[in-house]
Protein backbone atom coordinates (compact mmCIF):
# COMPACT_ATOMS: atom_id res chain seq x y z
CA UNK A 1 0.00 0.00 0.00
CA UNK A 2 2.48 2.26 0.85
CA UNK A 3 4.42 1.52 -2.34
CA UNK A 4 1.41 2.46 -4.23
CA UNK A 5 1.34 6.02 -2.31
CA UNK A 6 4.82 6.88 -3.24
CA UNK A 7 4.75 5.62 -6.88
CA UNK A 8 1.38 8.21 -7.13
CA UNK A 9 3.02 10.84 -5.90
CA UNK A 10 5.89 10.51 -7.81
CA UNK A 11 3.62 10.68 -11.13
CA UNK A 12 1.77 14.01 -9.73
CA UNK A 13 5.37 15.53 -9.65
CA UNK A 14 6.11 14.11 -13.30
CA UNK A 15 2.53 15.25 -14.32
CA UNK A 16 3.09 18.82 -12.66
CA UNK A 17 6.45 19.36 -14.40
CA UNK A 18 5.56 18.30 -17.68
CA UNK A 19 2.48 20.98 -17.51
CA UNK A 20 5.10 23.19 -16.15
CA UNK A 21 7.47 22.71 -19.20
CA UNK A 22 4.67 22.74 -21.51
CA UNK A 23 3.63 26.23 -20.58
CA UNK A 24 7.31 27.46 -20.96
CA UNK A 25 6.99 25.85 -24.09
CA UNK A 26 4.06 27.20 -25.23
CA UNK A 27 5.50 30.65 -23.82
CA UNK A 28 8.40 30.33 -25.96
CA UNK A 29 5.78 29.22 -29.54
CA UNK A 30 4.37 32.57 -28.87
CA UNK A 31 7.75 34.47 -28.41
CA UNK A 32 8.83 32.46 -31.66
CA UNK A 33 5.20 33.10 -33.91
CA UNK A 34 5.62 37.02 -33.12
CA UNK A 35 9.24 37.01 -33.82
CA UNK A 36 8.16 35.12 -36.88
CA UNK A 37 5.89 37.68 -37.91
CA UNK A 38 7.99 40.89 -37.37
CA UNK A 39 10.49 38.96 -39.70
CA UNK A 40 8.04 38.07 -42.51
CA UNK A 41 6.92 41.55 -42.34
CA UNK A 42 10.24 43.38 -42.19
CA UNK A 43 11.02 41.24 -45.69
CA UNK A 44 8.08 42.46 -47.32
CA UNK A 45 9.29 45.74 -46.52
CA UNK A 46 12.29 45.10 -47.70
CA UNK A 47 11.43 43.68 -50.50
CA UNK A 48 8.62 46.63 -51.17
CA UNK A 49 11.69 48.86 -51.17
CA UNK A 50 13.99 47.09 -53.25
CA UNK A 51 11.04 47.03 -55.80
CA UNK A 52 11.20 50.97 -55.27
CA UNK A 53 14.82 51.13 -55.59
CA UNK A 54 14.81 49.25 -58.84
CA UNK A 55 11.78 51.21 -60.02
CA UNK A 56 13.81 54.46 -59.70
CA UNK A 57 16.66 52.91 -61.23
CA UNK A 58 15.32 52.11 -64.24
CA UNK A 59 13.45 55.47 -64.54
CA UNK A 60 17.07 57.16 -64.24
CA UNK A 61 18.47 54.77 -66.44
CA UNK A 62 16.33 55.84 -69.35
CA UNK A 63 16.87 59.35 -68.58
CA UNK A 64 20.31 59.00 -68.76
CA UNK A 65 20.42 57.50 -71.63
CA UNK A 66 17.92 60.23 -73.07
CA UNK A 67 20.44 62.86 -72.11
CA UNK A 68 23.01 60.93 -73.33
CA UNK A 69 21.36 60.62 -77.10
CA UNK A 70 20.39 64.40 -76.59
CA UNK A 71 24.12 65.44 -75.72
CA UNK A 72 25.37 63.17 -78.31
CA UNK A 73 22.84 64.65 -81.17
CA UNK A 74 23.87 68.56 -79.90
CA UNK A 75 25.23 69.80 -82.77
CA UNK A 76 28.81 71.05 -83.01
CA UNK A 77 29.39 74.91 -82.94
CA UNK A 78 31.58 75.90 -86.05
CA UNK A 79 35.30 77.93 -84.93
CA UNK A 80 33.87 80.82 -86.84
CA UNK A 81 29.92 80.38 -86.52
CA UNK A 82 28.31 83.15 -88.50
CA UNK A 83 25.93 84.89 -86.51
CA UNK A 84 22.36 86.49 -88.25
CA UNK A 85 20.23 88.44 -86.23
CA UNK A 86 16.03 88.14 -85.55
CA UNK A 87 14.25 89.83 -87.93
CA UNK A 88 11.44 92.19 -86.86
CA UNK A 89 8.38 89.26 -87.37
CA UNK A 90 9.13 86.28 -85.63
CA UNK A 91 7.65 83.28 -86.09
CA UNK A 92 6.56 81.28 -82.58
CA UNK A 93 4.33 78.05 -81.21
CA UNK A 94 1.15 79.30 -79.85
CA UNK A 95 -0.19 77.81 -76.48
CA UNK A 96 -3.34 77.27 -79.15
CA UNK A 97 -3.75 74.87 -81.83
CA UNK A 98 -1.38 75.74 -84.56
CA UNK A 99 1.35 78.57 -84.95
CA UNK A 100 0.93 81.99 -84.66
CA UNK A 101 3.13 84.92 -86.06
CA UNK A 102 3.67 88.21 -84.18
CA UNK A 103 5.76 91.67 -84.10
CA UNK A 104 7.50 92.90 -81.47
CA UNK A 105 5.57 95.72 -80.65
CA UNK A 106 2.90 93.52 -79.98
CA UNK A 107 5.00 92.50 -76.76
CA UNK A 108 6.22 94.89 -74.54
CA UNK A 109 10.09 95.57 -75.44
CA UNK A 110 12.18 94.09 -72.50
CA UNK A 111 15.51 95.34 -71.59
CA UNK A 112 17.60 96.32 -68.73
CA UNK A 113 21.21 95.80 -67.91
CA UNK A 114 23.41 95.21 -64.30
CA UNK A 115 26.58 96.80 -66.05
CA UNK A 116 28.24 98.85 -68.34
CA UNK A 117 29.07 95.38 -70.35
CA UNK A 118 25.72 94.04 -70.24
CA UNK A 119 23.69 94.18 -73.97
CA UNK A 120 20.66 91.71 -73.61
CA UNK A 121 18.37 91.28 -76.48
CA UNK A 122 15.95 88.52 -76.36
CA UNK A 123 14.86 86.00 -78.61
CA UNK A 124 10.84 84.32 -78.82
CA UNK A 125 10.19 85.61 -75.21
CA UNK A 126 12.97 85.44 -73.72
CA UNK A 127 15.88 87.79 -72.12
CA UNK A 128 19.01 87.88 -69.72
CA UNK A 129 17.90 90.41 -66.98
CA UNK A 130 21.02 89.27 -64.84
CA UNK A 131 24.75 88.43 -65.90
CA UNK A 132 27.05 86.97 -63.81
CA UNK A 133 30.78 85.16 -63.87
CA UNK A 134 28.90 82.51 -62.05
CA UNK A 135 25.16 82.70 -63.25
CA UNK A 136 22.71 84.01 -65.58
CA UNK A 137 19.50 85.02 -64.94
CA UNK A 138 16.31 84.50 -67.80
CA UNK A 139 12.72 85.69 -67.68
CA UNK A 140 10.03 84.94 -69.67
CA UNK A 141 8.90 88.62 -70.36
CA UNK A 142 5.65 87.62 -72.33
CA UNK A 143 2.63 88.21 -70.34
CA UNK A 144 0.76 85.29 -72.60
CA UNK A 145 3.11 82.82 -73.34
CA UNK A 146 4.92 80.03 -71.93
CA UNK A 147 8.17 79.55 -73.31
CA UNK A 148 9.98 75.88 -73.04
CA UNK A 149 13.66 75.76 -72.95
CA UNK A 150 14.19 72.21 -74.75
CA UNK A 151 15.57 73.68 -77.73
CA UNK A 152 18.13 76.64 -76.31
CA UNK A 153 21.58 75.76 -76.22
CA UNK A 154 23.97 77.43 -74.17
CA UNK A 155 27.54 78.14 -75.35
CA UNK A 156 30.61 80.46 -74.92
CA UNK A 157 31.85 82.45 -77.45
CA UNK A 158 35.17 84.53 -77.35
CA UNK A 159 36.14 86.47 -80.05
CA UNK A 160 34.20 84.40 -82.48
CA UNK A 161 35.66 81.20 -81.23
CA UNK A 162 33.67 78.84 -79.18
CA UNK A 163 35.55 77.60 -76.00
CA UNK A 164 32.89 75.01 -74.88
CA UNK A 165 30.50 73.08 -77.21
CA UNK A 166 26.85 74.31 -77.35
CA UNK A 167 25.80 72.64 -74.58
CA UNK A 168 21.56 71.98 -74.48
CA UNK A 169 19.61 73.50 -71.17
CA UNK A 170 17.63 70.35 -69.10
CA UNK A 171 14.76 69.03 -70.87
CA UNK A 172 11.04 69.68 -69.36
CA UNK A 173 11.78 72.68 -68.44
CA UNK A 174 8.73 75.08 -69.34
CA UNK A 175 9.37 78.68 -68.47
CA UNK A 176 5.67 80.66 -67.15
CA UNK A 177 4.45 83.85 -68.33
CA UNK A 178 6.75 86.62 -66.03
CA UNK A 179 8.63 83.76 -64.66
CA UNK A 180 12.56 84.16 -64.13
CA UNK A 181 15.18 80.79 -64.38
CA UNK A 182 18.66 80.39 -63.38
CA UNK A 183 21.46 78.98 -65.29
CA UNK A 184 24.53 78.08 -62.84
CA UNK A 185 27.83 77.34 -63.43
CA UNK A 186 29.64 74.58 -61.59
CA UNK A 187 30.30 76.41 -58.38
CA UNK A 188 29.98 75.88 -54.83
CA UNK A 189 26.63 77.90 -54.28
CA UNK A 190 24.76 76.51 -57.52
CA UNK A 191 21.12 74.71 -57.17
CA UNK A 192 19.75 72.65 -59.34
CA UNK A 193 15.96 73.45 -58.38
CA UNK A 194 13.01 71.48 -60.91
CA UNK A 195 11.74 74.53 -62.88
CA UNK A 196 13.66 77.09 -60.93
CA UNK A 197 17.00 76.60 -61.77
CA UNK A 198 20.14 74.26 -63.05
CA UNK A 199 23.43 73.89 -63.09
CA UNK A 200 25.47 73.52 -66.52
CA UNK A 201 28.64 71.59 -65.32
CA UNK A 202 30.80 71.41 -68.30
CA UNK A 203 31.41 75.45 -67.11
CA UNK A 204 33.63 76.37 -63.97
CA UNK A 205 32.56 79.71 -64.68
CA UNK A 206 31.05 81.75 -67.58
CA UNK A 207 33.26 84.60 -67.80
CA UNK A 208 32.54 88.30 -68.33
CA UNK A 209 31.96 90.39 -71.32
CA UNK A 210 29.12 91.77 -73.48
CA UNK A 211 26.35 89.09 -74.19
CA UNK A 212 24.72 88.58 -77.59
CA UNK A 213 22.02 86.66 -78.41
CA UNK A 214 21.80 85.73 -82.49
CA UNK A 215 20.96 82.12 -84.28
CA UNK A 216 23.76 80.25 -85.02
CA UNK A 217 24.28 78.85 -88.80
CA UNK A 218 26.83 76.70 -89.87
CA UNK A 219 29.18 76.89 -92.33
CA UNK A 220 26.47 76.11 -94.99
CA UNK A 221 24.37 79.22 -94.46
CA UNK A 222 21.93 76.69 -92.26
CA UNK A 223 20.17 77.34 -88.70
CA UNK A 224 22.41 74.69 -86.35
CA UNK A 225 20.51 75.16 -83.11
CA UNK A 226 16.68 76.66 -82.60
CA UNK A 227 18.97 79.44 -80.68
CA UNK A 228 22.38 79.95 -79.16
CA UNK A 229 21.11 81.56 -76.03
CA UNK A 230 24.28 83.27 -74.16
CA UNK A 231 27.05 84.51 -76.03
CA UNK A 232 30.16 85.88 -74.28
CA UNK A 233 32.13 88.23 -76.43
CA UNK A 234 35.13 89.70 -74.90
CA UNK A 235 35.64 93.43 -74.88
Amino acid sequence: MLKLQAENDHLKLENTRLKSDMAVMEHEMKRLTSRIGLIQKSRETTEMQASEVLSENKELKLKLESLNRRFQDSPILDENPVHVHFEDTISVNSNMTGTSSYKPDQEPQWSTETGPDFDSKWSKHISIIKSHPDFIVLKNNSRYHTQCLDDFLFSRIVDGVATVNGVPLPTGVVMQPKSEFTVYAQTSHAREIYDKSCILHRFQTFGTGKIIEDRLLDAEGNEAANYLFCVFKAL
